[in-house]
């Protein structure tokens, strides 16, 4: 009876012969079988009220998901069994039952009982349950599985492609065009996913990314705007805060916490200081930066996992350090982009123009905002022609226009070399009549001058000479982001078209270029364009490599080579990118000498334009003078430049004209040049440009203790992302603007952080230097080390406390001769002193 009895009380105790079998699997078989049979006959009786508890039937359920592994050919159709159950009845279910059958589901995924292509479409189909615990346990879980399957350089072509052709149905589903409905979640979470794996790495496809912009012609708000923010910044996280979220990031135990800067900023201004403190303000700090970055897609998303690894001993880090990260643009990657953003445009059209009347649905102002920004990035990065989004976007160029900077930003950003001018210009004039103007606040000139220029710098035909000119003006306007703009816009000009500008504007560069006829900086016609004739900027990375690396002739050559080592320059002034960047050779042909002339950093200071005004009385004398008065100003100028002067001789062979000398081929015809040859062309390029048009690069470089040693390392600031002082460098650089660009030295007032309070107190002190007599007697005592002597204190105590005292006492008891006596005593003393 005893043995019946432990017996029938394992049946009944599930948990222990869980554990007993998972010790000795082949000693339990026969519980294991009745067990199984007890859950089919639960089954078929369940089946008949789909809708009860039933908690027993969902403890049998997780008892046999957590053994079945150990008896693979007898709970071959377990699985089934529990994949049938949940799509038959999903909806009715009980939500604890429904969630265990998921469990136990996801647990035989794990152990490899089930494989992923029976489970995964179940799953997107649960995603249809109104439950939101449900629905977060399968996004984490699908995020996982899929990883998993695509883990490292292995990708799993057969299970991603059935996964995207079934998100595609999900989202482009009759049901999911009801936002009221079941299909509106399923198509959500379905999205949710793509765009996640696409974060993480693994889903980098044309077709995930079309999947994703099919999900942009949703009537579901909250889909539609997921799928354009992908779009706009494919970095970002979903804005979804009820399931997709930090959640995804790991598997449920570890999750990472939103922190908040600027409170953590101010407890630290508060509180103590500490060491401590100090530590975890700087950590949060860089975690902060981190995640900017990646918002901004300057940080690629499998740096996350590299983070994971940093806490597990770093590892897999070091493993995977150097493998390049392949992740294309996702505006690049868009099937028919034309017919894209006209499908896009119908809708923000008819949203504009249509009313709710008769049930219409009509999209916010904020929500069409958001699809004109990726309607203009398509634009600007196909260099698509959709005439009528120029016009549409007019009747909101108004200072009082909600976000009108964010407008003009998408103005600027739809705008590319094959816009027709003729298009662009009432806009262009729109603007200036209504931000560029006296009546308006420096704030709004500043932006419509930046807009102006964004436009321009892409299309520089689109303004036109008269109305150029006048914006010109303004760069002696009196407040400083005005004035930074206008000239801006000159500097532009100046680089692309001087000839717009009116002569005394053009500079000293442009006007000597034009008088002699080999400038290159003639605008061409609307299509236009001048054929390539190599990599652009391959002669600023030849000469920066002659510089760097001195050429060593061997004994044995000839005279020819000793004179082409000869006449490359004087190898011993090497100095950094910007100091040979502005220097100029030159050769005298009379008397067959080359001579090599290295402009001194004064010397370029003197040429450089210190002022906008200062440099138009030059322009004009050196457009009015006659060539006769033009060689004797060279000839003057040669005596008075300080310039050193090399001679080399040339050999008697090429002086008698027997020998020519073989055409030099350029670097990118003798070898292949690498990405870091192609940075270093574009760091040239950036130094050449400022050198031209700041004079005091070259003096401030030379402050900083910048040298040629570190120049590989070096990258070169563009400047504030206000843009308010540059040419159209962030513009070229970038595919968009943005509102901040717009605004130009008025974001950057704006973003201005608050002095710490080590920097306040730094600025006190330092103005306290040499001001010692004005300060405090308190201030002198302490700076002496000294304190109040007795005397001192006792003039400040109240009299109370001094009442009892002698002195006080004998002082009221004195007689009227002894007080006379006293007082002809003060008198005395006082006339002594002065008073």
């Amino acid at each position: 009876m005893g043995r019946k009895s432990r017996s029938e009380n394992l049946l009944n105790n599930l948990p222990q012969l869980q554990n007993l079998i998972k010790r000795d699997p082949h000693s339990y078989q026969e519980e294991f079988v009745q067990q199984l049979s007890h859950f089919e006959a639960s089954l078929a009786i369940f089946e008949l009220k789909p809708d009860e508890e039933a908690k027993e039937f969902g403890e049998l359920i997780n008892f046999l998901s957590q053994v079945a592994k150990c008896y693979p050919k007898k709970s071959t159709r377990f699985p089934k069994q529990l994949i049938d159950l949940l799509q038959k009845h999903y909806p009715v279910l009980n939500g604890d039952l429904r969630k265990a059958i998921v469990q136990a589901l996801i647990l035989l995924r794990s152990r490899g009982v089930v494989s992923n292509l029976r489970v995964m479409p179940l799953f997107f189909t649960l995603f249809r349950c109104r439950d939101k615990g449900l629905r977060k346990l399968l996004y984490t879980h699908i995020i996982n599985d899929v990883k998993l399957a695509n883990k490292g350089k292995h990708r799993n072509h057969k299970l991603n492609k059935a996964l995207q052709g079934f998100m595609y149905t999900m989202i482009t589903a009759a049901d999911a065009q009801d936002k009221h409905g079941e299909g509106a979640l399923a198509a959500k979470k379905s999205l949710d996913v793509c765009v996640e794996l696409y974060r993480k790495n693994i889903w980098t496809d044309a077709k995930a990314v079309n999947v994703v912009a099919q999900a942009c012609f949703s009537p579901i708000t909250k889909v539609m705007m997921t799928a354009v923010q992908f779009f706009l910044n494919p970095q970002k996280r979903s804005g979804d805060n009820d399931e997709s979220g930090s959640e995804a990031e790991n598997d449920g135990s570890t999750k990472k916490k939103f922190v908040n800067i600027q409170m953590i900023q101010h407890q630290s201004n508060v509180n103590k200081k500490t060491k401590y403190r100090t530590r975890v303000m700087s950590r949060v700090a860089r975690a902060h930066r981190r995640e900017q970055a990646k918002k901004l897609g300057q940080l690629p998303a499998s740096d996350e996992e590299d983070d994971d690894d940093e806490v597990t001993g770093g590892k897999k880090k070091k493993k995977n350090a150097g493998k390049p990260i392949v992740n294309f643009d996702v505006l690049s990657l868009i099937h028919d982009p034309q017919g894209f953003v006209e499908k896009l445009f119908a809708r923000v059209h008819s949203s504009a123009t249509s009313t709710k009347r008769g049930g219409n649905t009509v999209d916010r102002f904020e929500v069409r905002l958001v699809l004109l920004k990726l309607i203009s990035r398509l634009i600007g990065h196909h260099q698509l022609q959709l005439m009528a989004f120029y016009p549409f976007l007019q009747r909101y160029l108004q200072p009082h226009q909600v976000d009108v900077t964010q407008i003009l930003a998408v103005l600027a950003t739809g705008t590319h070399a094959f816009t027709p001018p003729d298009v662009l210009q009432p806009l262009i004039r729109a603007i200036a009549d209504n931000f560029v103007a006296d009546h308006c606040s420096p704030e709004v000139m500043c932006a419509g001058l930046n807009t102006i220029r964004a436009i321009a710098t892409r299309q520089p035909l689109s303004v036109d000479p008269d109305l150029l000119n006048d914006l010109v003006l303004y760069r002696k306007h009196k407040d400083k982001g005005v004035m930074m703009a206008a000239r801006s816009l000159l500097a532009l000009y100046r680089e692309v078209n001087p000839e717009m500008l009116h002569r005394r504007d053009r500079g000293r560069e442009a006007t000597i270029g034009l008088i002699s006829g080999t400038t290159d900086k003639t605008l061409l016609g609307f299509g236009a364009s001048r054929a390539a004739e190599g990599v652009d900027g391959v002669e600023l990375l030849e000469r920066y490599e002659e510089k760097a690396q001195p050429a060593v002739v061997e004994d044995n050559e000839d005279e020819w080579a000793q004179w082409e080592v000869a006449s490359s320059g004087d190898e011993s002034e090497v100095g950094s990118e910007s100091e040979w960047v502005s220097a100029g050779n030159g050769a005298d042909e009379d008397t067959g000498d080359i001579c090599l002339q290295s402009s001194s950093s004064e010397d370029s200071d003197d040429e450089g334009e210190e002022d906008l005004d200062s440099e138009c009385d030059d322009d004009d004398e050196l457009v009015t003078g006659s060539e006769d008065d033009g060689d004797e100003e060279e000839e003057d100028d040669n005596d008075d430049d300080d310039e050193t002067e090399v001679s080399v001789s040339v050999p008697a062979a090429v002086a008698s004209g027997s020998t020519k000398p073989a055409e030099k081929r350029r670097i990118d015809m003798t070898r292949f040049l690498t990405n870091e040859d192609f940075d270093r062309i574009d760091r040239l390029k950036k130094r050449q440009k400022s050198a031209s048009q700041k004079p005091q690069a070259k003096k401030q470089k030379a402050d900083d203790g910048y040298s040629d040693s570190d120049s590989d390392d070096m990258q070169v600031d563009d400047g504030d992302n206000s843009g308010s002082g540059s040419s159209g460098e962030e513009d070229e650089s970038k595919d968009y603007v943005d509102d901040w660009d717009i605004l130009g030295d008025y974001h950057s007032r704006r973003r201005r952080r608050k002095a710490t309070y080590e920097e306040r107190t730094s600025t006190i002190m330092a103005g306290r230097e040499g001001r010692e007599k004005f300060g405090s007697s308190k201030a002198k005592r302490e700076k002496e080390g000294r304190s109040l002597s007795n005397k001192e204190k006792r003039k400040t105590k109240d009299y109370k406390m001094i009442a009892h005292k002698r002195s006080v006492v004998t002082k009221g008891k004195r007689s009227l001769v002894q007080k006379r006596r006293d007082l002809r005593k003060h008198i005395v003393k006082q006339k002594k002193n002065g008073f």
